[in-house]
This record gives C-alpha cells, structure tokens and sequence, in this order.
C-alpha cells in the first residue's frame, strides 16, 4: 500500500502544472523569437471574469516590438471604451504564461502553433480555492506582419 501510495503521488502534480511547461514555454518563446518578427497585427481576446472592455477580441498592432495600436473587432457595444494593456504583443503573452510558472498557478493549460510557437490558447486558473481569477486568452488569428 505505501508503495502504492509513493508511486500515485510521484505521478500526479500537485499544482495541476504540466510537467515541463516551461521548457515547452522556452521553446517556443524561442521558436516565435527566431522568426524576427517585429512589426505585425494579430488579433485575441480574453475570458475572465472582468469589465466587457477587457475582453475583446482586439486587433493589436506591433511595430519594432512595441505596442502602438489596439482597436476592438467584431463588437457589437456600439461605445466598448478603449481596450487596455490587458492586450499584449505576442512577447507579452508569453510573459503571462511566464508569470503563471513563476506564481505557482493551481492549473497552466496552453497550446501553441506549431510552426510560430505563438501560443494559441491560454488558460491560467492561479488559486484553486478562489472563484473568477481565471484568466483565458486566445489568439484568434496569427501575427500578419506589416511595414
């Protein structure tokens, strides 16, 4: 039974990470990196239990790594106020992720592209005993770079 039981929670992760989710974070991190991709529009929204302004989906526009613009698309709010930084570049999704790894969250859940390694699907469930500080985040077309 002791046996057993060393084995079980041997397999199981406490927190709910995916064992070796940073390493899969760094390697796409590097694989989005390698593609020098600096100037380019994407557009996400996000899934949390918060204000209808800081859910999107939003275009976002990257020049030289910076984030100059973000615009809502597809809302039917005829005044969604202005989207805020809740919409980050591409690096700065990856950050979040990031974050999570380094808080300890409850559950880190993400899918990336596999040719782009932007993550594609994010969601981040930080306290298990906490109701609504999840947080989601989907990518709902890949960076179009621009001039």
């Amino acid at each position: 039974l002791i046996l057993c039981i060393g084995v079980g929670v041997g397999a199981c992760d406490p927190f709910g990470l995916d064992a070796g989710g940073d390493d899969e974070l760094e390697r796409n991190r590097t694989r989005w990196t390698s593609l020098g991709l600096s100037s380019y529009e994407y557009v996400v929204s996000r899934s949390c239990f918060c204000a209808p302004s800081a859910l999107g989906p939003v275009l976002v526009r990257v020049e030289d790594g910076v984030v100059t613009e973000r615009s809502f698309v597809d809302v039917i709010d005829p005044d969604p106020g202005e989207p805020g930084e809740w919409f980050p570049s591409v690096s700065g999704l990856f950050d979040i992720i990031a974050d999570a790894y380094a808080r300890d969250a409850h559950q880190v859940e993400v899918t990336y592209d596999p040719d782009t390694g932007v993550p594609l699907d994010v969601y981040i469930d930080y306290e298990e005993m906490m109701a609504d500080e999840e947080l989601g985040l989907t990518v709902r077309s890949l960076p179009v770079p621009i001039s």
